[in-house]
C-alpha cells in the first residue's frame, strides 16, 4: 500500500506521520510539502517515510507521486488566514485561493482510479450563518465568506463532482501541543494556553459569548486514518468534533488551571457570534474521540510554562504512570529533551565510570539492575563540595552540564545512558565529555568498603539524599603539624522514606575515630551540672542504692559514674579510647577499655553481674550496627532493667538548621519516630522519652522490655508529624536553608575581613570541624582558635589547619572578632572570660554572621 500526505510537515500532518510511522515498515509512506525543516525531514527519513520536496501547484510533480497511490491526504495549504473581514488582504486571499482551489485540482487530477482522497474541510464554511445555530448536520447548505472558507466550499464541490473515492472532514477548532514548528498557536484554544503560560492577559472579544465546536489534533488525525482504511465508508462528508463551547468556557478552564492568568472582557469585532457542529455521524461509524479539551489546555500550559529547575547536582527520578499487575510493574520516564543516542552498559562490582564532566550535554543514565554510587561536583562553584548519592534499579539520575561526576558500582551493575547529542569517541575529551579524576582508587576503595546504601533502622535500600557536606576529616582528628595530610571521607546526610530514619552515607571504621580520643566530656561546666543533675534523678526515679548497679557505654572520662559512685552506687563503664579509660580508671572511676561487643559483655557479667540500668550517652549514635550494640545492651541488663540513651534531636537539628551537629562520629540522627520503629522492628519498647538541652537540643529515651508507655512519647510523636519528620520535603528545605546560610556567612567573613578585622575562634569540638570545613573557612579567614582542653594546644584543626592555643595567646593581642564555635556554650564562654569581654571584642557566632 502507497500513502501520500501532501503538506506533511504541518500542523496536523506532523501528528498524521507518527501514527504511520509505525507502518512504514510495510507501506510506502510519501510526504509532499513545500517548506524544508531540518529536523522534520531527519525525523521522516528515520521513521523510513519518503520526503519530497515540492508543491502542489506543480501538476506534473503531483501525478508523478500520486499516480500509485491508494491513500491520498491532501493536507496542503495556507492556513495562516484572516478571521474577520478588517484583517483580509487582498494578496494574500488571492494566494490562498490558488492553493487552496487550484491545488486541489493538482491532486485530483493525480489521483489514480481505485485511490481514496482524505481531505480536512472546515467548519468556517457555516461562518456566513446569522444566527447562532447548535448540532448543525452535514446536510447544511454551506454559506462561507472569506476567502479560506470559500476556498474550501469550493474543493468540496469539486471533490464531489470528480469521480473519484473521497471522505470529507469539516474540522472543528483544532487544538493541542505538538512539537513541530508549524504547529498553529493562534488558533483560540492554543493561544489562551500560551497566553495562560505567560501569566498574561486573555482578552474574551465580545464577552467570549461566542460558540466553537473544538477538536484535538491527535483525534483529528485518528479519524483521518480510520475513515481511510474503512473501506465501506466512501464518498461521504464527516463533521469532527468532540465539544462545543464558547470561547469565554475555554478561558475559564485555562483561568483555573493557572489562576494568575487575567480575563478582560472587550467590545471588540467577533465575525459572528458562533454555531457548534453534530458529531453524531462520525461516531455512528464506531469512531470515538479520546482527547478531551481540559486536559490538552493543561499540557500545553504546563508544557509552556516556567519550570522549576532542580538545584541538586543530579535529580534522582523515580518512574512515573506506573501500572501494576500480576505480570510486574511499567514505569514510564519524562525527558527534558529528545535522546538520539542510547548505551547499554554493564559495570562490575567494584569498577568506577565517567570521572569526567560535559560541557553541553545532561547525562541521563537508567539503572537497570545493581546499585551504584555517584560522586558529583560542581565546576561552577569554587566552593562546592563533592556530594554521592545512591543510585538503585529503576532510578534515572540526570546531572547538568559542568558537573564533573563518577559512578562507583557497589555490585554488578546494567545501565542504559541516554543521549541528546554528540557522542563521537574521537572526540573524547576534546568537546563532548571532558576527563576530570573526582574518584582515584583511594576513595573508590573506601565507597566499596565503607558507604551505606541501605537504612540501618529497617534495611531498606531507598535512601534520599539530604545533604552533603563535602568530603571531610574525621572531627576529632586534630593534626600536629601543617603538613600533614588530612584523611577525608564523605559527609552527608541521607533519609530512609520508608521509618524516616536518617544517617550518614558513610560509615568511617570506628578504630580510626575512637581509639584514641582528644574529646573530654568533664572539661565544660555545664557536663558536669548536666550528668550530675542525672544521675540524683536517676536515684530518685529508679530507687537506686548501694546495691544497684549502672553501665555506662562511651563513658568517657567517668562525667556521668562520678556523682553516681559518690552516692554510693556500683558504676562500671565501658569506652573504646585506651587514653580516657586509662584516665578514667586514674580517677577511681572503673572503666573497661574496648568495643562494647559481647566480649565485653561477658567481662561485665563476670565483674559485677547484670546491671539495673545501662546507659549511652551521646554514643548510641555512634553505632553502625544498632541491633548488635541493644541485643548487648539487654544482655547485660537484668529482666526489669532500662536501656536509657540520649541522642541529639533530629527536630531540633532541623529547625534550627544546626547542621555542624553532623559529623563522622554519629553515623544515625534520631528522632522519636524512626527510635520508636526500630524498637518495633527489634521486639522493644520506648516507654519514655524526655527532652534535654544538651547539643544543641538532645533527647533522652528509655527503652525496655515492660508494657507501659508514658504518655511522652505519643506527645513527641504528634509534635513530629506536625512538624513533618517523615515527609522528604522537610529536608528538603533543611538543605536549602543550610547552602543559604553558607552563601550568606562566606560574603559576611569576607567583609570583614577586607575592612581589617581580625578573627579568633573559640572551642574546637567537632562541629568546628564540620561547619568551617563545609564553608570552606580556613586558617586564612582565622588566625587560631582559642580552647580550655588542654590536649587539644599544638594541634591544628584538621582540614581548615587552623591552630588551636591557650587563652593566653589572645590576650598578647586582642583580636576584633571571636567567633564562638562551641556556640552551644556560648553563655559559659563569655562569663568564664571576662577579661576578653572587657577588652571589646566582639563574642559571635556564625549564625550571628547571617547578615
Amino acid at each position: 500500500m502507497k500513502v501520500v500526505i501532501t503538506g506533511g510537515l504541518g500542523y496536523i500532518g506532523t501528528e498524521l506521520c507518527k501514527i504511520y510511522s509505525g507502518e512504514s515498515r510495510y507501506k510506502d509512506i510519501t510526504v509532499i510539502d513545500n517548506k524544508f525543516a531540518s529536523e522534520r525531514v531527519i525525523q521522516l527519513r528515520d521513521w523510513g517515510i519518503n520526503f519530497v520536496h515540492g508543491d502542489i501547484l506543480d501538476l506534473d510533480l503531483m501525478q508523478s507521486v500520486l499516480g500509485d497511490a491508494d491513500i491520498v491526504y491532501h493536507l496542503a495549504g495556507i492556513t495562516d488566514v484572516a478571521h474577520t473581514k478588517t484583517e483580509v488582504n487582498n494578496e494574500k486571499e488571492k494566494l490562498i485561493a490558488e492553493v487552496g482551489i487550484d491545488g486541489t485540482n493538482n491532486v485530483i487530477k493525480s489521483l489514480p482510479k481505485n485511490a481514496k482522497l482524505i481531505f480536512p474541510s472546515t467548519h468556517v464554511v457555516y461562518e456566513g450563518l446569522q444566527k447562532t445555530k447548535f448540532d448543525i448536520e452535514e446536510n447544511e447548505p454551506l454559506l462561507p465568506i472569506l476567502s479560506y472558507a470559500d476556498g474550501k466550499a469550493k474543493s468540496e464541490i469539486d471533490i464531489q463532482n470528480a469521480n473519484i473515492n473521497f471522505v470529507i472532514l469539516r474540522l472543528a477548532t483544532v487544538f493541542g501541543l505538538s512539537f513541530s514548528d508549524t504547529m498553529r498557536i493562534n488558533i483560540m484554544p492554543n493561544l489562551f494556553a500560551k497566553i495562560t503560560s505567560q501569566n498574561g492577559i486573555i482578552k474574551l472579544f465580545s464577552g467570549g459569548k461566542q460558540y466553537k465546536s473544538l477538536v484535538s489534533v491527535f483525534d483529528v488525525v485518528r479519524s483521518m486514518k480510520f475513515l481511510a482504511e474503512k473501506d465501506e465508508v466512501a464518498k461521504e462528508i464527516f463533521h469532527c468534533s468532540s465539544v462545543n463551547t464558547t470561547v469565554k468556557e475555554v478561558a475559564e478552564i485555562c483561568k483555573k488551571i493557572n489562576t494568575y492568568v487575567e480575563l478582560i472582557e472587550t467590545d471588540d469585532e467577533i465575525p459572528n457570534l458562533g454555531y457548534t457542529t453534530s458529531n453524531k455521524k462520525i461516531l455512528a461509524t464506531g469512531f470515538e474521540f479520546k482527547y478531551p479539551l481540559k486536559e490538552s489546555l493543561n499540557e500545553m500550559i504546563k508544557a509552556w510554562s516556567t519550570k522549576d529547575q532542580f538545584n541538586k547536582l543530579e535529580l534522582i527520578q523515580k518512574g512515573q504512570k506506573e501500572y501494576i499487575d500480576e505480570r510486574g510493574k511499567i514505569s514510564n520516564f519524562e525527558l527534558t529533551e529528545p535522546i538520539n543516542l542510547i548505551g547499554y552498559i554493564e559495570s562490575k562490582t567494584g569498577t568506577v565510570r565517567a570521572n569526567h564532566y560535559h560541557p553541553i550535554q545532561e547525562q541521563k543514565c537508567l539503572l537497570i539492575s545493581g546499585q551504584y554510587i555517584s560522586v558529583l561536583k560542581d565546576l561552577s562553584d569554587e566552593n562546592a563540595v563533592i556530594e554521592t548519592n545512591i543510585i538503585n534499579p529503576g532510578d534515572l539520575a540526570v546531572i547538568h552540564p559542568n558537573v564533573a561526576h563518577t559512578m562507583v558500582f557497589l555490585e554488578d551493575s546494567i545501565f542504559l545512558n541516554l543521549v541528546r547529542g554528540e557522542r563521537e569517541h574521537e572526540n573524547y575529551g576534546l568537546t563532548h565529555t571532558i576527563f576530570y579524576e573526582l574518584v582515584d582508587d583511594n576513595l573508590r576503595k573506601q565507597i566499596v568498603d565503607h558507604y551505606k546504601a541501605n537504612c540501618r533502622v529497617c534495611g531498606k535500600k531507598n535512601l534520599k539524599e539530604v545533604i552533603s557536606l563535602g568530603m571531610s576529616p574525621l572531627a576529632n582528628s586534630l593534626l600536629k603539624d601543617i603538613n600533614e595530610k588530612d584523611n577525608l571521607y564523605p559527609l552527608e546526610l541521607n533519609f530512609c522514606p520508608n521509618c524516616s530514619n536518617c544517617q550518614l552515607s558513610f560509615t568511617v571504621p570506628a578504630k580510626q575515630m575512637f581509639d584514641s580520643y582528644l574529646y573530654v566530656s568533664s572539661t565544660n561546666q555545664t557536663f558536669r551540672n548536666h550528668f550530675s543533675s542525672m544521675a540524683d534523678k536517676f536515684i530518685k526515679e529508679f530507687n537506686l542504692n548501694k546495691k544497684s548497679f549502672v553501665l555506662d557505654i562511651g563513658s568517657n572520662d567517668g562525667v556521668f559514674l562520678k556523682p553516681l559512685k559518690e552516692n554510693g552506687i556500683q558504676i562500671l563503664g565501658v569506652d573504646p579510647a585506651e587514653n580516657l579509660a586509662s584516665l578514667a580508671n586514674s580517677k577511681g572511676l572503673e572503666t573497661l577499655q574496648g568495643y562494647f561487643d559481647e566480649k565485653i559483655v561477658d567481662k561485665v557479667i563476670k565483674l559485677k553481674g547484670k546491671a539495673d540500668i545501662v546507659t549511652a550517652f551521646n554514643v548510641f549514635a555512634h553505632a553502625d550496627d544498632l541491633k548488635s550494640l541493644v541485643n548487648n545492651a539487654f544482655r547485660a541488663l537484668k529482666k526489669d532493667g532500662v536501656f536509657i540513651i540520649e541522642v541529639q534531636y533530629l527536630l531540633d537539628t532541623l529547625k534550627d538548621v544546626t547542621f555542624d551537629n553532623i559529623y563522622h562520629e554519629h553515623v544515625n540522627y534520631w528522632s522519636v519516630t524512626s527510635l520508636k520503629e526500630f524498637c518495633n522492628l527489634n521486639d522493644l519498647k520506648l516507654i519514655k522519652v524526655e527532652h534535654v538541652e544538651t547539643h544543641g537540643g538532645s533527647i533522652r529515651a528509655y527503652i525496655s522490655n515492660d508494657t507501659k508507655v508514658d504518655s511522652s512519647v505519643e506527645i513527641f510523636l504528634n509534635k513530629e508529624k506536625d512538624f513533618g519528620i517523615s515527609q522528604f520535603r522537610t529536608y528538603e528545605k533543611f538543605a536549602s536553608k543550610v547552602k543559604n546560610l553558607k552563601t550568606s556567612v562566606l560574603k559576611t567573613v569576607s567583609k570583614i575581613k577586607k575592612e581589617g578585622n581580625s578573627i579568633v575562634g573559640y572551642g574546637s569540638p567537632a562541629k568546628a570541624t564540620t561547619v568551617l570545613n563545609y564553608y570552606g573557612i580556613s586558617y586564612k579567614d582565622i588566625d587560631y582558635i582559642i580552647e580550655d582542653n588542654e590536649l587539644k594546644h599544638n594541634h591544628l584543626l584538621p582540614g581548615m589547619k587552623i591552630p588551636i592555643k591557650s587563652k593566653k595567646d589572645a590576650l598578647k593581642k586582642l583580636p576584633d572578632y571571636i567567633l564562638v564555635l562551641a556556640w552551644n556554650f556560648l553563655d559559659d564562654i563569655k562569663l568564664n572570660n571576662p577579661d576578653l569581654v572587657k577588652s571589646g571584642c566582639k563574642f559571635v557566632t556564625l549564625r550571628d554572621l547571617n547578615w
